[in-house]
């Protein structure tokens, strides 16, 4: 009798044991799924946080690239019209061809003068003189007729002529220079551009990836006539994540998203380096053609070269600043590390 009775109490004992494991199993796997869910939610959270910030950091970046108060104002430097680089091409032009004109018989020297300035555009009538886009084929069209004009004249002599070409090169050459940066700074730009819509590329692509995954979204078609701001806002908001989230969502982080964040960040931190380097060789390149100018003779401008140089530089370094400012360059790198900070909690 007493060893049944042992028997029974050691029978329940096991038993409660069981029930006893069963339910710290089954508590662990609870715990196991809320952990996994709180991990997946920050991991999102921190990805759509970055997102935002790269999102924000390429449009300044667009911006900045076609933004034209500084192109504008170094453009207008090179119209001849413009007497900030210390003189006026127009009237040394004209100064340089009187010689030759006071010594013309057989020519109408105002309607010669006047074809001159037609040819720099510089015509009374214009309400604005246009930049000289190519100096070197403007200056190769007046020495054409003014070498017809020694021609037809012949009081002019080839010493006359020579005189004129010394004389009206080097102010050219001011302009030809200017007019190379200009071009130079433009084709660089437009490379940044378009390496700047590779980028926005990725980063949409980055940003439809992750909303399929979350929402099983086989046809992205859907979602492309969103703009990114409205995806983000809509698909991976705060308070949407929290209520898509849950202990049984079978989701599980994609192993290559934060190297593509990364890449993302990165590039856009070199475009930012690439367009730095860019302005500061076009600003260097514009500053030191305006200073050759005040070389050129003693009626050139000094002061208003002078203050050329002042706008210039007050206008690249306000520029440069806010472009610092408005890149948000270290905000991008923080919600970087909140990223991987997020990816390595496990």
């Amino acid at each position: 009798m007493k060893t049944i009775l042992l028997f029974m109490m050691l029978l329940m004992a096991n038993r409660s044991l069981c029930q006893e494991t069963g339910t710290m199993k089954n508590n662990g796997s609870v715990y196991a799924k809320k952990n996994a869910a709180l991990t997946l939610k920050n991991k999102m959270q921190a990805t759509a946080v970055l997102l935002d910030a790269i999102i924000s950091s390429m449009n300044s970046l667009n911006s900045l690239i076609k933004k034209e108060n500084y192109r504008n104002r170094i453009t207008a430097f090179n119209n001849p019209a413009n007497t900030d680089i210390g003189f006026s091409l127009e009237s040394e032009i004209q100064k340089a061809l009187k010689p030759l004109l006071d010594k013309s018989r057989n020519v109408n020297t105002s309607k010669f003068s006047g074809i001159v300035s037609s040819l720099i555009g510089n015509t009374p009538g214009l309400k604005q003189a246009k930049a000289i886009g190519g100096a070197g084929n403007l200056f190769s069209s007046i020495i054409g007729i003014v070498g017809n004009l020694a021609v037809a004249e012949k009081r002019i002599t080839r010493e006359d002529l020579d005189t004129f070409i010394i004389t009206t090169n080097r102010y050219f050459l001011q302009y030809e220079k200017l007019n190379q940066a200009n071009i130079a700074f433009d084709q660089q730009i437009d490379k940044l551009s378009l390496k700047l819509q590779e980028l926005q590329f990725d980063t949409r692509e980055y940003l439809l990836d992750m909303i399929s995954l979350l929402y099983k979204i086989n046809n992205r078609q859907v979602l492309k006539s969103k703009s990114p701001e409205e995806l983000l806002l809509q698909y991976l908001d705060k308070t949407v994540l929290d209520t898509l989230i849950t202990d049984t969502s079978p989701i599980i982080y994609p192993a290559d998203a934060i190297k593509s964040g990364k890449d993302i960040v990165y590039g856009i931190q070199k475009l930012f380096t690439e367009y730095q380097k860019i302005y500061s060789d076009n600003y260097n390149q514009i500053k030191q053609i305006l200073s050759q100018s005040k070389e050129l003779g003693k009626h050139i401008d000094i002061r208003q070269v002078d203050n050329a140089l002042q706008e210039l530089q007050q206008l690249y370094a306000e520029s440069k600043d806010a472009d610092v400012l408005n890149i948000r360059l270290n905000t991008l790198s923080e919600r970087l590390k909140a990223l991987v900070n997020a990816e390595q909690m496990k």
